[in-house]
């Protein structure tokens, strides 16, 4: 008899607010996602470009334009297939008219952690727990 173990949907959290982060990673973790977090917004690309994919990156708006560019530039190699979530700490007109016009996700962040958990859930679906013995 063989026994298949579902594989956790892993999560890119990238943002410099350690607290929020630490929240966040912890909520989604109870969840039952595989959270690898990151508060130095330089590193998001060389992560995203690594030998694991993730199903979700929340990225903050406050990503430099040269990591732009570098996520960018995967996602059209088609290197990523990873989906981003752009965390927005401030809600203005030009973010909504990129809301509105592009494929990427937006999530305005909160201290309402179980907000941001439910739009991951949205995105990559709800892990697959083991019953408890």
């Amino acid at each position: 008899m063989t026994t298949k173990t579902a594989r956790r949907p892993r999560i890119l959290v990238a943002h410099k607010n350690a607290e929020w982060v630490d929240h966040a990673k912890t909520r989604l973790e109870q969840m039952g996602y595989k959270v690898t977090d990151c508060l130095e917004l330089d590193w998001v690309a060389d992560l995203m470009g690594g030998s694991q994919p993730f199903d979700l990156a929340a990225i903050s708006s406050e990503l430099d334009p040269a990591g732009q560019a570098a996520i960018m530039k995967m996602i059209k190699e088609g290197r990523c297939v990873t989906r981003l979530m752009l965390l927005l700490d401030e809600l203005d007109s030009e973010s909504m008219l990129f809301r509105g016009k592009a494929p990427i996700l937006t999530h305005r962040i909160s201290q309402d952690i179980h907000e941001f958990a439910l739009a991951v859930a949205a995105q990559v679906g709800v892990p697959h727990r083991k019953p408890e013995v």
